[in-house]
């Protein structure tokens, strides 16, 4: 049944590789096309140096995730992470089994996910660190006669380099005319983290029914410190529980190795028999499964 699963999950891996490449074959043609209607039109324009890279459109699940993590999925990206996988699979059926090569198959894209959740993490809560800062800025340079729009583009540059790589392609579309409580709520769109979206939204209601913009500014600043403030202290409740978690996950893993290092001949069971190697693939899968209980009951939302 596991090898059948593992030729299964190889195949489908086989045939994501050949949708890949077909995607990037389709591309090069449009690029291709692109050349040549670039080449009959104006004769003053010259043509790109290099073709961009262009980003894949995603699931409107992982989109926001990739974009807080400030990461851009292209078809030469997408098309080099198949081919690794598929390699190692195949190497690993060889090698070590279908039991491994499920294990493979299925842990690495929790591997990949969480990794990337840690990463958006990380850079989200430094941009909510950064933005109760960012808007005593942008107050500041009202108060001296700057536009809305003008505040927010200037007060990038003294702003920590966590939020200005956020707030840069916005500020570029500022700097161009555009308008701002349209600009503001496609980035909270993107992005969907709660602190730009609750900065987006004021902008809108003072756009559209008036009344001090600084005032909103100055009260939002306060209760983005204060969700600051909270989060800081649930996670300073919650360290003893975390430790506790890691010390429970690694205690098998150091069993594993101990056992290993004073009785190798004990493991041959489980390396050498299929029934030992059944035991041995239950016994990593309750293993990941209580990891991802444990990470979900640690996950600080609110």
């Amino acid at each position: 049944m596991v090898k059948g699963a593992a030729y299964l999950l190889l195949a489908a891996l086989i045939l994501g590789g050949l949708v890949v490449h077909w995607f990037g074959e389709r591309g090069r043609e449009l690029a291709m096309i692109d050349r040549r209607l670039g080449a009959i039109g104006p004769i003053n324009v010259p043509p790109p140096a290099t073709r961009p890279l262009v980003a894949i459109s995603v699931p409107d699940r992982m989109a926001p995730l990739l974009a807080q993590a400030q990461l851009e999925l292209t078809n030469t990206t997408l098309r080099i992470f198949v081919m690794s996988v598929l390699l190692a699979a195949w190497i690993l059926l060889l090698v070590a089994g279908p039991e491994a090569t499920v294990l493979l198959l299925i842990g690495l894209p929790l591997v990949a996910h969480s990794w990337l959740s840690g990463r958006a993490r990380k850079r989200v809560d430094a941009l909510s660190e950064a933005l109760p800062l960012y808007l005593d800025n942008v107050r500041q340079l009202q108060g001296i006669g700057s536009s809305l729009s003008q505040a927010l583009e200037r007060a990038l540059a003294d702003a920590p380099e966590a939020l200005k790589s956020y707030f840069a392609p916005t500020a570029r579309k500022l700097a161009m005319g555009a308008p701002v409580g349209e600009t503001m709520q496609q980035m909270a769109d993107r992005l969907q983290v709660p602190e730009v979206s609750m900065l987006a939204a004021a902008i809108r209601t003072n756009l559209r029914y008036g009344g001090s913009i600084s005032g909103v500014f100055h009260n939002l600043a306060h209760i983005l410190r204060e969700r600051v403030r909270i989060r800081r202290e649930l996670v300073a409740a919650t360290s003893e529980a975390k430790v506790s978690s890691r010390v429970l996950i690694t205690m098998p893993l150091l069993a594993m190795l101990l056992l290993v290092f004073l009785n190798p001949a004990y493991l041959e069971f489980f390396a050498s028999d299929h029934r030992g190697k059944t035991l041995t693939t239950a016994a990593l899968v309750l293993e990941g499964s209580g990891i991802l209980v444990i990470r979900r009951m640690l996950r600080l939302q609110f």
